[in-house]
C-alpha cells in the first residue's frame, strides 16, 4: 500500500513544524517508520529540501512539489489528487508529519474495514458537548442552543483525529473531482481516547503532544 505524507516547509505557527524534533527526534521520522512497519511504500510530498533528504535517508519517497501546492490554501486533497489521480494502486493511506499516535494495530484494523467503506479513519470524541456551546452577543452572553441544557441527554459527537486516512483510490479521485472533500466519502472511524491525541497547531500544543506521548502505556 501507498502511504503518503505531505509535508511542506512552510508553518506560521510553529516554524518548520514539519522538520521539528519531537522529543529529540525529527517529527516527520514518527509516521515513516509506522507505514514502514507495515511494509508501505512511503512518498514523502515536500517543497523543502531539507525535509526530502531526510525522509529519504529514513527509507521514504521524497517527490518535489510544485509551487502551486505550497502555499497556505492548499488543501491536503489537492496534493493528494495530484499524486494520485493517475495511479494504479487501489487503495492508499494518508498520515502528517504530526502523526505520532498511530497506533499500528489500527491500520491493520483499517485494512479490513476498508473492504465494506471508501474511508476509514481515526476520530476522537469531543471532552466537552459542543452543543452546550457558548456565544456573546452584544457583550451578552447565550447558550447556542437552549435545548441543549441537560447534557445527559447529548449524544456523543466526535472529530477529525488526523492520525491516519485510508481510502479507496478510485473512490477519492471520483469524489475529489466532483468538488467533494475526503471525508465526505462511505467511512468508519477508529476511536482514539483524547489523551492518546492531540492537534497540534501552538507551541502549546507541540509541549502538550510532548507530554502525552511520554505518558503512552502509563495511562
Amino acid at each position: 500500500m501507498l502511504c503518503i505524507i505531505p509535508a511542506r516547509g512552510g508553518s506560521k505557527r510553529i516554524p518548520g513544524k514539519n522538520f521539528k524534533k519531537f522529543l529529540g527526534v525529527r517529527i516527520i521520522s514518527y509516521p515513516i517508520e509506522i507505514a514502514k512497519q507495515h511494509g508501505y511504500e512511503v512518498v514523502v510530498s515536500t517543497d523543502d529540501l531539507n525535509i526530502a533528504g531526510y525522509a529519504e535517508g529514513c527509507g521514504a519517497i521524497a517527490l518535489a512539489r510544485s509551487q502551486a501546492l505550497a502555499g497556505d490554501g492548499v488543501e491536503t486533497e489537492d496534493v493528494l489528487y495530484e499524486l494520485l489521480k493517475y495511479s494504479k494502486e487501489k487503495t492508499a493511506c494518508l498520515m502528517y508529519p504530526t502523526s505520532v499516535f498511530t497506533k499500528p494495530e489500527d491500520l491493520i484494523e483499517a485494512e479490513r474495514l476498508l473492504a465494506d467503506y471508501d474511508l476509514v479513519y481515526s476520530i476522537v470524541r469531543f471532552s466537552y458537548p459542543p452543543q452546550r456551546a457558548l456565544e456573546i452577543a452584544n457583550g451578552e452572553v447565550k447558550m447556542v442552543a437552549p435545548d441543549h441544557r441537560n447534557s445527559q441527554d447529548i449524544p456523543a459527537r466526535y472529530h477529525d483525529a488526523a492520525q491516519f486516512y485510508m481510502f479507496d483510490v478510485m473512490a477519492f479521485c471520483d469524489a475529489w473531482s466532483r468538488g467533494k472533500r475526503l471525508l465526505e466519502l462511505k467511512a468508519h472511524g477508529i476511536e482514539y481516547a483524547t489523551h492518546e491525541v492531540q492537534d497540534i497547531d501552538t507551541p502549546e500544543d507541540w509541549f502538550e503532544a510532548e507530554m502525552k506521548y511520554k505518558m503512552r502505556g502509563r495511562v
